[in-house]
């Protein structure tokens, strides 16, 4: 007889019997005892749960992520293969003016999570695991299997405040990025993540994050001290702000040298309501930027003499977004960086990265995206010359 069964049976006989004395009393001990039973099989027992997941016990599991897949036609022979789906200032300064247009298809930015959270107390004990196939692609080829491996995007835990683990560096705010097809890819993004620590106080209304996170730089590779962060945001009724500020510890020690040199760099980041449902985001970046802003556009230290000197470097975009109905939406977007005290840099250096880009996606369903987006790329050197790009890509993304 089922536990549910047994229930029902139970409490009848407990109403039609008042004057039943002990046998009373044993009824309801085993009522009970049966609705213990029945709470401790719930505890055990697969549930779904509202806005999907899975309850096992106390803990709810979430599944999601999307599959994506892109089309890109790009001039000046840049080849969207194996390597270049993403476009970094060095594919555009690879570019070759007498070669004609490329074709490439790809599905790697297709993604996989796998989310927990396991109430204790008032607070909750949440995990988050993220993988895409922009993996090592050594062993992948486009003639027969297009075999990209998994790759690590992030992987953190989080409680009471406290963050570790890989997740996107405090020193990046995502409400920067905007609703582009090429996804971090515009000249002065701020796009990094990597294993940290970090504290939040606060609330989406008034929050404080502090980090020590991993360094690293473009080439040295000598750290010695984490790289802290600071970000202050606020969300109100006309839109979000935040600022942020690292401080970096370049260091040399090899064979040219042994020699260290305190930086920093600083972010400050808004997205505003216009009309209806439209918004314009704002970005801008000063200091020591290096492998923070633009995908490694610019280096963040050079080396002269057993000495390092960093490198400072700005940039900064607008990106507006403009919806044409409730499932037909547009963005366009401009973006530009570079050095600052060009004139101290060999010919050959990186000095000034713009890029441009309008796209129209529509989404006839809230888990479906078509889109096309045209965008140009355009890198100048010290020494004057000029490298360019233009490309159109497609993109059809299907979340689930």
């Amino acid at each position: 007889m089922s536990i549910t069964i047994r229930l029902a049976a139970a409490a009848a006989v407990l109403a039609l019997s008042p004057l039943l004395g002990a046998a009373e009393r044993d009824l309801a001990a085993e009522l009970d005892a049966l609705r213990a039973e029945l709470a401790a099989l719930q505890q055990d027992t697969v549930q779904r749960v509202p806005g999907g997941g899975l309850r096992l016990g106390d803990t709810t599991l979430r599944l999601g992520g999307y599959v994506r897949g892109d089309m890109s036609v790009s001039n000046h022979g840049y080849q969207n293969g194996t390597n270049n789906e993403v476009v970094v200032a060095s594919g555009v300064k690879a570019t070759r003016h007498d070669r004609g247009w490329r074709t490439g298809f790809s599905a790697r930015q297709s993604q996989l999570y796998l989310s927990t959270v396991t109430p204790f107390g008032e607070q909750a004990l949440r995990t988050h695991v993220a993988v895409d196939f922009y993996g090592n692609d050594m062993q992948a080829n486009e003639l027969v299997s297009n075999s990209y491996a998994p790759r690590l995007r992030e992987a953190y835990g989080s409680y009471g405040g406290w963050l570790v683990g890989q997740t996107w560096s405090t020193f990046t705010d995502l409400q920067g990025v905007g609703d582009l097809l090429a996804f971090g890819q515009h000249a002065s993004v701020n796009f990094v993540r990597q294993a940290q620590v970090r504290y939040t106080r606060g609330s989406d209304v008034a929050k404080l994050e502090l980090a020590l996170e991993n360094p690293e730089d473009t080439g040295l590779d000598h750290q010695d001290v984490p790289d802290t962060v600071v970000r202050l945001s606020t969300r109100q009724a006309w839109g979000y702000l935040s600022a942020a500020a690292v401080a970096r510890r370049l260091r040399l020690d090899d064979a040219s040298g042994r020699d260290a040199q305190w930086t920093g760099a600083y972010s400050v980041t808004g997205r505003f309501p216009t009309w209806g449902k439209d918004d314009l985001r704002l970005q801008l970046n000063y200091g020591n930027l290096g492998r923070y802003m633009g995908l490694r556009t610019f280096a963040d230290a050079v080396v002269d003499q057993g000495q390092i000197s960093d490198v400072t470097a700005w940039g900064y975009s607008v990106i507006y977004r403009h919806y044409w109905t409730e499932r037909l939406r547009s963005s366009a977007a401009w973006s530009d960086s570079g050095l600052r005290d060009q004139q101290d840099y060999q010919p050959g250096t990186n000095r000034r990265y713009r890029t441009a880009s309008v796209n129209l996606l529509w989404s006839p369903l809230s888990v479906l995206t078509y889109g096309i987006e045209l965008q140009h790329y355009q890198l100048q050197e010290v020494g004057g010359r000029r490298a360019d790009l233009a490309r159109v890509q497609l993109a059809a993304q299907y979340s689930f």
